[in-house]
């Protein structure tokens, strides 16, 4: 698990080859999933030599992060001494950036969320950042209340994040383009902070910690007021060019369709996105102006036609989109989360068909894991971030 190059930008890790500070997060990571296990069996999971996790372990061992447990004893050949993460040992901060909230978790090295807590906020006024410089000031300060030793904050935010330095390259829900945020932060809070894009930031989670941890290929899709994946080759997280890679919402599905956020046309996020089918419902005369997808949902329950032909129409483009994405990338699961999976029932039918229709026959196979959604879930991820890359013991502050 290799980091980027700037103490700000995201942790990146490769198949097989993880060393130097991965290695520590791939040991805590596995402990994390598996509990207690010995260096011998941590060395084979892994595929590293048993010297390396040896030297990885005895610095986890001494900030406190690992403990050793007594020594089982087989009935034949040698002794060994399991080690177990000390969860209370470290903790991270969680921010997730919204368009109209700023969300934070407090975690521990397992993951484990100790609290939360959430804030409007408006990205596009003038002192945005000092106002979230202030929020993530505050639960920093509140953890140290507790005495609770800290590892870092993760932030994740909508857009395209520069891997290596946790700038905000683009950000057309947030309007901040060209933003050194991870910078700003580091300097204001004097903590390490690491940026991401929100849905990178889950998929970073689900590599680490998820149900699809020991997936060699997956790909998660967020389905919300935006459409984005995350994805996951070789072992490896896939980043693209500057962390450009995964603007599914944005692949082109209608030449003339209406204009997206992004300044194109008819962009799949404007077609089945939450956002998309909640303007479809007023347009349609179906829900009132200030109504939401919840209350479309609400009618296609009771049985009103057009609102169910309206998600059955989203169902059908998502399927056939994802299909192109899986012909290409072959990979073995699709992981779907977002506002969008607790009206599942709606587009279900369609988006299996469609999908079924455009897959290629060596990928049918491809498993599709609908995950409830969970309002804290990209904060979480965005604590996993700083979890995901213990640089040096935890700071105890205060």
């Amino acid at each position: 698990m290799d980091r980027g190059h700037g103490e700000g930008g995201a942790m990146r890790w490769g198949a097989g080859s993880v060393s130097g500070d991965g290695t520590r997060t791939a040991v805590l990571a596995l402990l994390a999933r598996r509990g207690p296990l010995s260096r011998a069996q941590i060395a084979e999971i892994l595929g590293l030599s048993p010297a390396t996790v040896t030297s990885s372990t005895r610095r986890l061992l001494a900030v406190g992060m690992l403990a050793e447990q007594e020594p089982r004893v087989p009935a034949a050949g040698r002794p060994s001494i399991p080690l177990r993460l000390v969860p209370r040992s470290a903790h991270a901060i969680g921010v997730q950036v919204a368009l109209d909230h700023v969300a934070t978790v407090l975690t521990r090295l397992d993951g484990v969320v100790v609290d939360g807590a959430s804030w409007p906020f408006d990205p596009a006024a003038p002192e945005a950042v000092e106002r979230l410089t202030e929020l993530i000031r505050g639960r920093i300060a509140e953890a140290a209340r507790q005495r609770r030793p800290l590892l870092g904050v993760g932030v994740a935010v909508p857009g395209v994040v520069e891997p290596e330095t946790g700038t905000l390259r683009m950000s057309v829900r947030l309007g901040w383009n060209g933003m050194p945020l991870a910078a700003r932060l580091r300097a204001a809070l004097g903590v390490p902070v690491f940026v991401d894009n929100d849905i990178s930031a889950v998929t970073v989670a689900e590599r680490l910690y998820g149900p699809s941890a020991e997936c060699a290929d997956f790909l998660v899709v967020a389905i919300g007021q935006g459409i984005g994946a995350g994805l996951v080759l070789d072992g490896a997280p896939y980043r693209g060019a500057a962390g450009a890679a995964g603007e599914f919402g944005h692949l082109p599905i209608l030449a003339d369709g209406p204009e997206c956020v992004c300044g194109n046309r008819g962009c799949l996020e404007t077609q089945a996105s939450t956002e998309a089918l909640a303007r479809q419902g007023r347009e349609a005369g179906l829900i009132g102006p200030d109504a939401g997808v919840g209350e479309l949902g609400a009618l296609a329950v009771a049985g009103d036609e057009r609102a169910r032909e309206l998600f059955a129409d989203a169902g059908a483009l998502l399927g056939r989109a994802l299909a192109g994405v899986v012909n290409i990338l072959g990979t073995s699961t699709v992981v779907v989360v977002g506002e969008i999976t607790p009206l599942w029932d709606h587009v279900r039918a369609a988006f299996d068909a469609a999908l079924a229709a455009h897959l290629l026959p060596c990928v049918r196979e491809t498993r599709i894991e609908v995950r409830p959604w969970e309002e804290r879930l990209i904060a979480v991820a965005a604590a996993g971030i700083a979890l995901g890359a213990p640089l040096a013991a935890p700071r105890q502050r205060g």
